[in-house]
């Protein structure tokens, strides 16, 4: 059984997408095209490809639009993906205290609703859990999700490697390879109007979360049931020079 590991087509294909949207060679569309067509079991590449969605806006066609920070960050994927290193995700379920909760929730209000049947107690303890519930996800689980997810830039000096030592073991690999230098007329650049990114970004969240409360306590039975089992995190392994590369996609 052949194992996909370094998949240097796809990789080569990524590349070429970042470079043309970095040159102003091809806009939005075209860059999400290009790098939704890439069919790949490349960890490495399937990580970009999340990452770079960020960096776009898939509603307006437009030119490259980032800052100092986000153009580093293309550049250094542009070297991992270009030299040997190695993206492995593991997977893991983590049990907490929270499935404890979830379990004596559901048999709390089971027993409520057994006894006292439809009233105004069931009705205040559902909104309650909701709430309590809510609070949970927004306190523990979400971070523990975002501690080991792959989309989590973690150093975001470094990222996607893990360290400064792997960047220059990578770019040995890559002689040929040169960090571009930020060009200052993307300072200047706006997707949208400043002002219409203000309200896109702080308006929508505030008009949306009661009817996501409202969804949320509607659907508690279900969050209760997610609650109760183990959370999965991801955590990325970096490697350089495994030598498993693979010529073409399957």
């Amino acid at each position: 059984m052949e194992v996909f590991m370094i998949d240097r087509d796809a990789r080569d294909k990524m590349v070429a997408a970042i470079e043309s949207y970095m040159n102003d060679e091809i806009k939005a569309f075209a860059f999400d095209d290009a790098l939704n067509d890439i069919e790949t079991k490349d960890e490495a590449v399937k990580e970009a490809r999340n990452i770079l969605w960020c960096f776009y806006d898939d509603m307006k066609d437009h030119k490259i639009v980032a800052n100092k920070e986000q153009w580093d960050l293309m550049c250094r994927f542009i070297l991992f993906l270009r030299s040997d290193a190695d993206l492995e995700i593991k997977r893991k379920y983590q049990r907490t205290k929270i499935q404890a909760v979830a379990l004596c929730l559901i048999i709390f209000i089971s027993l409520l609703a057994w006894t006292v049947g439809a009233s105004w107690l069931l009705l205040l303890t559902w909104v309650g859990a909701g709430i309590f519930t809510w609070e949970i996800d927004r306190r523990f689980l979400a971070p523990l999700r975002e501690q080991w997810s792959s989309c989590s830039t973690g150093n975001i000096e470094v990222f996607p490697f893990d360290s400064v030592s792997n960047i220059f073991r990578a770019a040995k690999s890559v002689p040929d390879f040169h960090k571009r230098r930020f060009p200052p007329k993307l300072a200047q650049r706006r997707i949208y109007n400043a002002w219409l990114e203000r309200i896109s970004i702080h308006i929508p969240p505030l008009i949306l979360l009661p009817f996501v409360f409202v969804g949320w306590t509607v659907a508690l039975p279900f969050v209760l049931l997610i609650q109760l089992c183990p959370v999965c995190v991801n955590q990325r392994v970096v490697t350089i020079g495994t030598g498993d590369v693979v010529t073409k996609s399957r």
